[in-house]
């Protein structure tokens, strides 16, 4: 009897540490469809908050959101996303943003790249890429290897693009470069007019009356001729590199 009753107490262990197993490993599966961590950057509590911040996100502004992290190699920074798509999981024709994390083990520096799909392609502006991407709470803390609060930060930014703009607004770059303007144009006529005005001051010279031209001979010549090219960037967005689908918008 009393042996029945120590296997049923060890069956009865048992059970329990299976359940507590699986109640452990939920979170961190949970984590896995959000956030791929082969490079390990993140420790799984990191990873299980940012997922969940993450999810909290795309089901308020409508978009999916998506980190990666690897160990830097022969890549280029537009092909990490073919690499994740390929393997992970297809986000081509979906309403998505992807960051990815690399580490460069031979200059010990992280670096990270965002990428958008479907209508996020169109919806966040290059403008606004850029404003993200230079974020001072992104920056720093991915380069210093707070990977988790960076892509917090960025997420957060991210997402607003699909409510509202992000970043300096162009009609206020516009308005602030006509006042510069104005004031740059406004000193020049004050000078030039300083100028006349001394000009008018001074002795007058009839040049008539001290020095005499005579026109024997006219010739014209060409010196040399200027050609002046300008470099108009493209945007990096990748509705050219994938078509409808997206692609690689800039990285630091």
């Amino acid at each position: 009897m009393k042996t029945k009753s120590i296997v049923a107490a060890l069956a009865l262990w048992m059970c329990l540490a299976v359940l507590v197993g699986c109640f452990a490993v939920l979170p961190a599966s949970a984590a896995a469809g959000r956030v791929y961590d082969p490079a390990n950057m993140l420790t799984d509590a990191e990873e299980v908050t940012l997922a969940a911040h993450m999810d909290a996100l795309s089901a308020q502004y409508g978009v999916e959101l998506y980190m990666a992290t690897y160990d830097a190699d022969h890549l280029f920074d537009d092909e990490w996303g073919d690499e994740y798509c390929r393997k992970v999981q297809n986000l081509y024709g979906r309403d998505a943003v992807l960051l990815i994390v690399t580490y460069d083990e031979l200059d010990r520096m992280f670096y990270y790249d965002m990428y958008t799909y479907g209508d996020a392609n169109y919806a966040i502006r290059q403008t606004e890429v850029n404003y993200i991407l230079d974020q001072r709470d992104v920056y720093r803390n991915i380069k210093s290897g707070r990977v988790a609060a960076g892509a917090t930060a960025f997420f957060d930014q991210t997402a607003l693009c699909f409510t509202e703009r992000v970043g300096v607004s162009p009609w206020i770059i516009v308005a602030v470069s006509a006042v510069i303007s104005l004031v740059i144009a406004l000193a020049v006529c004050g000078g030039v007019k300083a100028s006349y005005s001394k000009k008018r001051a001074k002795v007058d010279y009839p040049l008539d009356d001290y020095a005499t031209l005579e026109l024997t001979r006219e010739r014209d010549s060409f010196v040399r001729e200027y050609v002046t090219r300008a470099y108009v960037p493209r945007s990096s967005g990748g509705g050219s590199r994938h078509g409808g689908g997206g692609g690689h918008r800039g990285g630091r």
